[in-house]
């Protein structure tokens, strides 16, 4: 009994030391991977980023949380306009001329956002049932329950997304707005339509309008993900110049936001996201217990 205490004990603390250590990281820099969380582990080195092969940078490319649809914009703008990898390769893609002439990366943003803010604002306005109607049949009662422990489930890999993906040996540079914006879009987006999803099945009637809505919820989260591996599906050589030029160390972007700092406007911008970073954050923490919550209340009143 006494070591089951002590495991229990152990991993609560492992767990604690973590959740601190990410509340005080800075989501641009990402101290939190350079020194130990607890005395017991592995003193943060660097990994041997040379020989990496194409597909690899690619890969690190769209891991990273930073380079969104944003960045994808920013980087048509400074270096994609010059085709020169389309030149190399003899060939001309739709998908590169037209990110840079369409602004294809900011409409699939606009997407996004359009689609979720009209979805959430039908569900709200066709909801007249008050706060705990209870009219349900059983069926429905356990469909809200199972996907309530479904995102309890999933709530756990949110927070392991975040550490995962902000412990990368080579990002693009955190020095401006635009980055700022992706970071939140990736894990803030991502968060809300987890929440988004549980109200739509909690408001819905028809069993078929609360799988179709949440699927079309889940289709909505990765539309920017999937245009991201999509465009560099058929040019990997963008990801490498990306990764090869575009992209920096740590060590290099702390040194360039150092700099940065300077600049009034971007510690105005640093300064509006930084309570918006912790809240992010704090939902994370939060989210469990929020599907638990929703486990119990939703199928008593739904």
């Amino acid at each position: 009994m006494k070591e089951c205490c002590n495991i229990i004990r152990d991993n609560l603390c492992f767990c604690w030391a973590q959740v601190k250590a990410k509340w005080h990281d800075d989501l641009l820099i990402g101290t939190e991977h350079t020194r130990k969380i607890i005395p017991d582990c592995r003193t943060p080195q660097m990994e041997n980023a040379n020989g990496l092969t194409q597909e690899e940078k690619v890969a690190i490319v769209c891991s990273d949380p930073k380079f969104g649809m944003f960045s994808l914009m920013k980087y048509h703008l400074r270096r994609g306009y010059t085709n020169d990898i389309l030149k190399k390769k003899n060939t001309f893609y739709c998908s590169h001329t037209f990110s840079l002439l369409a602004f294809l990366p900011i409409i699939v943003f606009i997407i996004q956002w359009s689609i979720y803010i009209a979805l959430i604002a039908n569900e709200v306005r066709e909801y007249d049932k008050g706060f705990c109607p209870n009219d349900s049949t059983w069926e429905k009662k356990v469909i809200m329950f199972a996907v309530s422990m479904l995102y309890f489930v999933r709530s756990f890999f949110l927070w392991d997304n975040l550490t995962d993906r902000t412990r990368l040996n080579r990002m693009v540079p955190a020095v401006d707005i635009w980055i700022m914006l992706d970071t939140f879009q990736e894990f803030g987006f991502n968060l809300i339509v987890y929440l988004a999803n549980i109200w739509i099945i909690f408001s819905n009637d028809e069993v078929q309008e609360m799988i179709l809505n949440a699927l079309a919820m889940e289709f909505l989260m990765d539309l920017d993900n999937e245009f991201e591996t999509m465009y560099l599906e058929y040019l990997p050589e963008v990801g490498e110049d990306i990764y090869d030029n575009v992209f920096i160390t740590p060590a290099q972007n702390k040194e360039k936001l150092e700099k940065r700092k300077k600049n009034c406007w971007f510690n105005c911008a640093r300064c509006t996201f930084y309570l918006p970073f912790k809240f992010l954050v704090l939902s994370l923490l939060i989210f469990p217990s929020f599907c638990i919550f929703m486990a119990i209340y939703g199928p008593l009143c739904k």
